[in-house]
C-alpha cells in the first residue's frame, strides 16, 4: 500500500512537470493531421466497516488521438489507448466471509483478464462527415445517450461501432439516430457483439432466486437509439428519446427542464420531470426463461422530478425517482449509467422495481481559483434483497453521502485537471443482514483521486 502511494505521487509529480513546461507543438495551419495525448492516473481503494476484503488500486492509461483535416466535409479520425495495472491488492482473491469478488477496483483495468498489468485497444477508427445542418459517423466512436453513454468513472469510458446520423433543422431542434451493432464496454480490452456484452459485469439473481444464467447466453444483433431535442421560445426544453434493444425491450424517455428568473435576476429556479416506459420485447434474449435477460412480460414506468436554484458561484437541487409497474427495469450495467434524476456516482438503481430515491446535490464554484466543490446526498429505498422478483442484484435500502472536488489551474499546468471522491454507503434496512448484502453495496469508504493531463496540437 506504501509503495503504490509513492507510484501514485510519482506519475502525479511527472505529469505536472510536464504541464508546467510543455513542448509546444505548432504546425502550420495546413496540417493535414491535429492530435490529443492523453494520460489519466486513478487511484481507487475501497474499505467496509466489518472484516471484509479491503482493495485499492492504482491504473494508469494513455491515448493517443489523430483527427485529419476535412476535406468536402469528410474527415478520419483514430484513437489508440494502452492501460496498465501501476499496483493493486490481489483483485482476483475472494472475500474469505462471501467468497464474491471485487467489484470497484478491478474495474480500473479488464474485468474479463484481471490478471493483464498492460493492455490496449483501437477505441476509435470512423469516418466523418459534417455540414452546416447534417453530420454522420461510421465506425468505432463514443457514445452519449441517456442509457448508452460514456460512464467515464475508470480509466477508459465505452466506446461503440455503428452509423450515427445527426440533423440540426434549426436551433430550436435536434434530431439523432444511433444503429449499433458491436461495444467496447467500459472496462474491457476488446470488441464484442451486442449479446456477447450482456454479462461481462456481474449478472445478480435472476426472477426465480438463483445466479443469472445470460451470460453467454443473450441473443441480441443491434440497438437503435432515437432522439428528438427541442428548445422553446420560453425557455422549455423537451427531450424524446426511445432505445430499442433487438429481442431483448423497448424504452421510451422523456424529459422536460426549465429554468425560471427570480426577482433578483441573479438566480434561477430549476425545474425538471421525466417520465419513462420500458416493456420487453422478443425472447427477453433467449427462449429459456432461466437464460434471458429480460422478462417480455415486464411494463416498467419511471418518473422523477426536481426542483433547485442555481446562479454563477452555486447550484442546489432535490431530486425524487419513483421506479414501479411489472417485474424489474434492467439497463445493462456495461452499457452505462441510467439518465434519472436521482443518480450519484459510483451506484445506480437498475435491476430493481418499487424503489423511492430521494437526493440531493450542492455545487460550489471558485471559478477565479479553477476550483469547484460538491456533495450528493441521498436516500434509496429498495424492495427487501430477498425478493428476487423485484431485487436483482440482493441490495439492501441505502444512504448514500458523495463529497468531491475539481481543480484545474488556471496560472499554471494547462492541460492538468485533478478530481477526488469520497464515497459513503450505509445499509439502512434493519433485521437480518446478510454478508452477501453488504460486501460490494453498503458500510463502507470509498476513495477515488483521480489525474488527467492533455496535449493538443495542430
Amino acid at each position: 500500500m506504501r509503495f503504490s502511494l509513492i507510484i501514485f505521487f510519482l506519475i502525479t509529480f511527472f505529469q505536472i512537470s510536464l504541464a508546467q513546461n510543455p513542448e509546444t507543438i505548432n504546425k502550420p495551419s495546413e496540417s493535414l493531421v491535429k492530435g490529443t495525448v492523453g494520460l489519466r492516473s486513478y487511484w481507487m481503494s475501497t474499505n467496509y466497516w466489518e472484516d471484509f476484503k479491503n482493495d485499492f488500486a492504482l491504473g494508469q492509461s494513455a491515448y493517443l488521438q489523430l483527427r485529419s483535416k476535412e476535406f468536402k466535409g469528410f474527415s478520419v479520425v483514430g484513437r489508440y489507448s494502452v492501460f496498465a495495472n501501476v499496483w493493486s491488492s490481489d483483485l482476483l482473491e475472494r472475500d474469505p466471509i462471501t467468497q464474491n469478488f471485487n467489484r470497484y477496483e478491478v474495474g480500473l483495468f479488464d474485468v474479463l483478464n484481471p490478471n493483464d498489468k498492460i493492455f490496449g485497444k483501437i477505441e476509435e477508427l470512423q469516418l466523418r462527415f459534417r455540414s452546416e445542418k447534417f453530420s454522420a459517423t461510421l465506425g468505432r466512436m463514443d457514445i452519449n445517450t441517456p442509457f448508452i453513454n460514456p460512464q467515464d468513472g475508470r480509466l477508459s469510458p465505452t466506446f461503440v461501432e455503428g452509423l450515427r446520423l445527426n440533423f440540426n433543422p434549426d436551433i430550436k431542434n435536434k434530431f439523432s439516430v444511433d444503429v449499433v451493432g458491436r461495444m467496447s464496454p467500459r472496462s474491457t480490452s476488446g470488441w464484442f457483439d451486442i449479446g456477447e456484452t450482456i454479462g461481462i459485469y456481474p449478472v445478480g439473481q435472476s426472477e426465480f432466486g438463483q445466479p443469472s444464467k445470460y451470460q453467454n447466453n443473450t441473443n441480441s444483433d443491434f440497438f437503435t437509439v432515437l432522439d428528438w431535442q427541442h428548445s422553446m421560445d420560453s425557455g422549455l426544453h423537451l427531450q424524446l428519446n426511445h432505445t430499442y434493444v433487438d429481442n431483448i425491450s423497448s424504452t421510451v424517455f422523456t424529459q422536460a427542464t426549465k429554468d425560471w428568473d427570480l426577482a433578483n435576476k441573479k438566480n434561477k429556479f430549476i425545474t425538471s420531470l421525466q417520465f419513462s416506459v420500458q416493456n420487453g420485447i422478443g425472447e427477453g434474449g433467449n427462449p429459456d426463461p432461466e437464460k434471458r435477460f429480460k422478462n417480455p412480460g415486464d411494463l416498467n414506468v419511471v418518473i422523477g422530478g426536481r426542483i433547485g436554484l442555481k446562479n454563477t458561484k452555486y447550484i442546489w437541487w432535490l431530486n425524487y425517482t419513483r421506479i414501479d409497474g411489472k417485474g424489474r427495469f434492467l439497463n445493462p450495467r456495461e452499457w452505462g449509467r441510467d439518465p434519472f434524476l436521482t443518480f450519484i456516482p459510483r451506484e445506480r438503481n437498475e435491476g430493481y422495481n418499487q424503489v423511492d430515491a430521494f437526493t440531493t446535490y450542492y455545487q460550489r464554484n471558485f471559478p477565479e481559483k479553477g476550483l469547484q466543490l460538491y456533495g450528493f446526498a441521498g436516500l434509496h429505498f429498495l424492495p427487501d434483497p430477498s425478493d428476487p422478483e423485484l431485487n436483482k442484484y440482493a441490495f439492501p435500502s441505502y444512504a448514500q453521502t458523495n463529497l468531491g472536488g475539481k481543480y484545474t489551474p488556471r496560472s499554471w499546468g494547462k492541460g492538468l485537471d485533478f478530481h477526488a471522491i469520497l464515497m459513503s454507503k450505509l445499509n439502512l434496512k434493519s433485521g437480518e443482514i446478510k454478508p452477501q448484502w453488504i460486501y460490494n453495496k453498503v458500510n463502507m469508504i470509498h476513495v477515488n483521486l483521480i489525474i488527467n493531463y492533455t496535449i493538443q496540437w495542430n
